[in-house]
C-alpha cells in the first residue's frame, strides 16, 4: 500500500467513526423523555423527583389554563439543559429555555389551554437528580 492509499484508508476508518458517532447521538437524541402526567393535589401542588441518565431527558406535561398560572420551581443536583415546551403539529414551541442550570423558577401563564412539558436533560457523563414543584 503506497502513502496515498494509506491516507485514503486512515480518512475512510475516520469518516466510517464519525458517521456511527453521529448516528449513536441521532439515536439518542430522539430517543423519547420519560414523560410524567402532571397531576394536580387538592391544594393544587404537583411535586416530582427523578435520576436522568447521561444523554437522557425527562419531562412532566400536562394542561396549563391561561387563568390558573403556574409558579415552578426546580433544583438539580447537576447542571441540565431546561424548558418549557409544547407541541404543534411537528414543531416545537418553547416558553422558556436555560442551558446549564442547577436551579431556576418562576411564573408560567399561556395565552390558551394547551398540554404544556417542564423539561430537564441531561448532557453531562453522571446520573443527575432534579426535583421540580408546580403550583397553580
Amino acid at each position: 500500500m503506497n502513502a496515498v492509499q494509506s491516507t485514503f484508508a486512515k480518512t475512510s476508518r475516520a469518516l466510517a467513526a464519525i458517521s456511527a458517532i453521529g448516528v449513536a447521538t441521532a439515536l439518542s437524541l430522539a430517543a423519547p423523555a420519560q414523560a410524567v402526567d402532571i397531576k394536580w393535589s387538592p391544594a393544587d401542588t404537583f411535586e416530582h423527583m427523578v435520576a436522568i441518565q447521561p444523554g437522557k431527558a425527562a419531562e412532566v406535561c400536562g394542561t396549563i389554563e391561561p387563568r390558573l398560572p403556574v409558579e415552578w420551581r426546580f433544583t438539580a443536583n447537576g447542571p441540565l439543559t431546561f424548558d418549557i415546551h409544547r407541541h404543534s403539529g411537528s414543531e416545537v414551541i418553547y416558553a422558556t429555555r436555560s442551558f446549564m442550570t442547577r436551579e431556576l423558577n418562576g411564573r408560567f401563564s399561556p395565552t390558551f389551554n394547551f398540554d404544556w412539558c417542564w423539561m430537564w436533560s441531561n448532557e453531562s457523563d453522571a446520573p443527575v437528580t432534579v426535583r421540580v414543584e408546580l403550583k397553580r
